[in-house]
């Protein structure tokens, strides 16, 4: 007689994360997922309909991976190290949303292509105004320079606001 297997109950749903897992270099990154969300560069797309799985992965040491997307379980990693900046942040956080936006394309180098890097151009000009030459790599660094570059001037402007009071 064959042995009947037995199905294993479901899983509990995850408990919610308490707000600090998601603050990294002073982001939250949770209410920046939703903020970037609504952006009209992904109007058309899945991310206008629904919000993906965000994990924080922590590093002891700046990682060669500093984040990923997973488009078949629609859902991103950014992973925070010591010294990382803000600007680090938001343009990790962004480039992954950009892969589960666009996907892989049916182009040459399908996931850093030219659509992937028009539609990050895109998405970091609306999002932080971010305005600079379309970079012929996708390495980290150009995105996060010029938001800490924007962030500095601004900070900048408003301490010497404030020291002329």
């Amino acid at each position: 007689m064959p042995r009947l297997r037995r199905r294993r109950p479901e899983p509990p749903p995850p408990r919610p994360r308490p707000r600090s897992y998601y603050l990294v270099a002073g982001v939250a990154l949770d209410d920046e997922l939703e903020r970037l969300r609504t952006l009209s560069v992904f109007a058309d797309g899945p991310l206008a309909k629904r919000r993906p799985e965000l994990k924080v992965r922590r590093a002891s040491r700046k990682p060669n991976r500093l984040g990923f997307a997973v488009s078949s379980e629609y859902r991103l990693s950014v992973t925070a190290y010591p010294g990382i900046r803000p600007g680090d942040v938001l343009e990790t956080l962004l480039h992954e949303l950009v892969h589960l936006h666009v996907g892989r394309a049916a182009e040459a180098h399908a996931w850093h292509g030219p659509t992937f890097k028009r539609v990050l151009a895109r998405a970091m000009r609306e999002a932080y105004g971010v305005r600079i030459p379309i970079p012929r790599a996708t390495l980290h660094g150009p995105y996060a320079e010029a938001i800490e570059a924007r962030n500095y001037r601004a900070s900048s402007s408003s301490q010497r606001l404030r020291s002329r009071r």
